[in-house]
């Protein structure tokens, strides 16, 4: 029998984008998918679309929440698929094969607990392409603050087990502090292929300061920056990326969302 895979999708208010997201999990040519949406209490027209779509829905409920971390973990506990992706909702699967991918991929590796795609990003108000992020894995990186795109991940629900759930403290970072819990010691998988498409313009992008400040403090909490010098040079190493992005904006060869 082919592995389950649990998508979740946490919202609010997500119109206008929810739709194509939902609609793209729905269209996926792996049979074996489990959808569930969590929303956080939406008024603007979001759960008529999941009310439209329910039957194919595995689970939903709306109730208000206190972020996104709260979101994951309310559908962790609904999830029963051997692999779980938490899919945002204004970002989409690239393709209808993309799951189908992702599961040959896995199988051939010897399903790992963490595999992943690449990302398109796309701005949020034009709907330009982009760029790709095409990651590898780079356990150094990680530990340095790069996070892995979980729009374009699959985590083995046993890896929740074993590490624990969503840290709900995090507002931005939590998925990046779930990483440090476990993908050192796990590694990750990487597959060079799109798998999802993501739009510019969420959390992580308007408010890179906090964002920062959420990595040391996961850093911190798991043992991986252990003395003033290793935080100093860090933050040292993202002011120097701050000033080269602006610089590149500012000669137009970087856009401003990216």
């Amino acid at each position: 029998m082919d592995p389950v895979i649990t998508v979740v999708t946490a919202v609010r208010n997500g119109m206008p984008f929810v739709a194509k997201t939902i609609e793209s999990v729905l269209a996926q040519s792996y049979r074996g998918i489990e959808y569930i949406v969590i929303d956080g209490g939406s008024s603007d027209g979001t759960l008529d679309v999941v009310r439209k779509n329910e039957s194919r829905i595995a689970k939903w409920l709306s109730e208000p929440d206190r972020g996104i971390a709260e979101a994951f973990n309310k559908g962790l506990r609904f999830a029963t698929g051997d692999y779980v992706m938490f899919l945002n909702s204004d970002d989409w699967l690239a393709d209808p094969d993309a799951m189908a991918r992702m599961m040959a991929a896995a199988g051939e590796n010897g399903w790992p607990q963490v595999i992943y795609g690449d990302c398109d990003l796309y701005d949020r108000d034009a709907g330009r392409f982009l760029y790709r992020a095409s990651i590898p894995y780079d356990r150094g990186a990680l530990l340095r603050g790069k996070a892995l795109p979980h729009p374009g991940m699959l985590t083995r629900r046993e890896y929740f087990a074993r590490f624990g759930t969503f840290d709900e403290s995090f507002r931005i970072a939590m998925d990046f502090e779930m990483f440090l819990r476990g993908i050192p010691e796990t590694g990750a998988v990487h597959m060079p292929t799109l798998i999802t498409n993501v739009r510019s313009g969420g959390l992580s992008t308007l408010d890179r300061p906090f964002v920062l400040e959420e990595i040391i403090r996961a850093l911190r909490k798991n043992g991986y920056l252990r003395s003033g010098f290793a935080e100093l040079r860090l933050r040292g190493y993202y002011f120097a990326r701050s000033l080269a992005r602006r610089a590149l904006t500012a000669l137009g060869v970087r856009r401003p969302s990216s």
